[in-house]
């Protein structure tokens, strides 16, 4: 219970820093509001994707696997897998809601906290 705590606070954490770039970003409160299912998307496959990277720096991306009594051989881990859909899905979804930010450059990163610059960051990455 604790663990579904911690990670539903670590979630909405994430849901308040994206709100936070986007009111910076001078983004209407109309399209932030529209955009709120984009946002809480982003910030649960955000927080997946940490305990994934969690799980598999911890036991690493592959496994010895085997069907056949004496044959064993490395497959992926179900971690890995599920990381790299995650990432790809991820990217997608930052790139829709980055997409709403106005193309005005003057809306500074001034005063964000790192936290938020980290999440501009990948958005701007995810906009390339």
């Amino acid at each position: 219970m604790e663990e579904s705590a911690d990670r539903d606070r670590r979630i909405e954490k994430s849901e308040k820093a994206l709100k936070s770039i986007l009111r910076k970003r001078k983004l209407p409160n109309e399209k932030i509001n529209a955009a709120a299912g984009l946002i809480k998307r982003i910030a649960f496959m955000q927080v997946s994707l940490e305990d994934l990277e969690a799980d598999v720096n911890e036991n690493g991306a592959t496994e010895m696997f085997s069907q056949t009594e004496g044959i064993e051989y490395a497959r992926e881990r179900p971690a890995m897998a599920i990381f790299n859909r995650t990432i790809k899905n991820y990217a997608s979804v930052f790139k829709q809601l980055f997409d709403l930010l106005p193309d005005d450059k003057a809306a500074a990163d001034a005063g964000a906290s790192e936290e938020e610059k980290a999440l501009l960051g990948m958005m701007k990455k995810a906009r390339r």
